[in-house]
């Protein structure tokens, strides 16, 4: 019997689209979802519920953990950079009246959304109703405007490719101003805080920040040298870039070191950028042999499950092919 799945956010669509393919039954479907994919109406209770994150970054998903567990299972075989950011089982009494019910084991997941992840359900969405390249990112930073343009797309489809440009150059790209403060907004894959990173943007090439930061005491992640007084780093990000370049230098000028740091692609955002850190890194010295870092913190994100094994070799690869490069 087909596990019941109520969904709820800007994911619907996709999701929706998603789960019928993999066998689930949708139930308690809002009107527009239950035109788009010709659903009739019911009233069985949902086994699953999944709505959105508070931010939109990502789902939260509901029900008892075997069933949940097969559904995370199904995500990160899907779509590929998707990440369990957290998973924990509790056992909660459902309050009934005059009825005494035994408890029952709840398990809650939270899940990141990068960008291969909003791009595969863009994709999805596509093949549904007419949908903009972004639609998830967009609908992120402009729910109704995005709306209005999507009608547009229903109008006039010949349009696609010019509206796509335009709402990406308009949205995302115009608002970043040069010499502005920016941040780089890097999700833990270990569901700790998010650790923001600020500078100014200094250069702005296409998709392509270059942010400069300064420093306060201390010592270089990677590179086991001083934060000396003056110091300061160009931090490079590229949309869709699977790393994020850092290189410090001194007040005088003289590089120090480079580290890349393997994410998934990098998000660009009106306030500078997001994405994943996956822990491993590509460190070098100024004159020196770059080296891979932190390789087995990789490997215990996918020993817990909090990353897929694809996700595992698309880092590694990049890693190694940032080593050749450098050399």
């Amino acid at each position: 019997m087909a596990h019941r799945v109520k969904v709820r956010g800007i994911y619907t669509t996709a999701l929706t689209k998603l789960l019928l393919n993999s066998g689930y039954a949708i139930v308690d479907a809002p009107p527009e979802i239950r035109q788009r994919f010709s659903l009739p109406p019911t009233d069985e209770a949902p086994e699953i519920l999944i709505r959105d994150r508070e931010d939109h970054q990502g789902i939260e998903i509901t029900g008892e953990p075997e069933r949940l567990s097969l559904l995370i299972r199904l995500i990160q075989e899907t779509l590929l950079d998707s990440v369990l950011l957290e998973f924990a089982v509790k056992a909660e009494t459902p309050k009934e009246p005059d009825e005494e019910i035994e408890a029952r084991d709840i398990a809650r997941a939270r899940f990141e959304f990068p960008g291969i992840s909003k791009a595969y359900l863009d994709a999805i969405r596509s093949t549904v109703v007419p949908s903009l390249k972004n639609h998830h990112r967009l609908k992120i930073l402009h729910d109704k405007k995005l709306g209005r343009f999507e009608a547009e797309l229903l109008k006039f489809p010949q349009n696609k490719e010019t509206l796509e440009n335009r709402l990406f150059a308009d949205w995302i790209l115009a608002p970043l101003q040069k010499d502005g403060a920016v941040r780089l907004e890097q999700v833990r894959a270990s569901g700790k805080a998010i650790r923001p990173r600020e500078g100014i943007l200094i250069d702005r090439q296409g998709e392509t920040l270059t942010l400069k930061r300064s420093f306060a005491q201390g010592r270089y992640d990677g590179l086991n040298l001083p934060i000396e007084e003056g110091d300061y780093g160009l931090t490079e990000v590229r949309e869709g870039s699977g790393y994020v370049k850092h290189a410090y230098f001194s007040r005088q000028g003289k590089l120090k070191g480079e580290y890349f740091n393997i994410n998934t692609p990098v998000e660009i955002y009106p306030f500078g950028a997001r994405y994943v850190d996956l822990e491993i890194d590509v460190a070098c010295r100024a004159g020196e042999k770059p080296a891979i870092l932190d390789r087995q913190e990789l490997a215990l994100l996918v020993k817990k499950g909090v990353v897929g094994s694809r996700l595992e070799r698309k880092a590694i690869e990049t890693a190694e092919d940032l080593v050749r490069k450098i050399r």
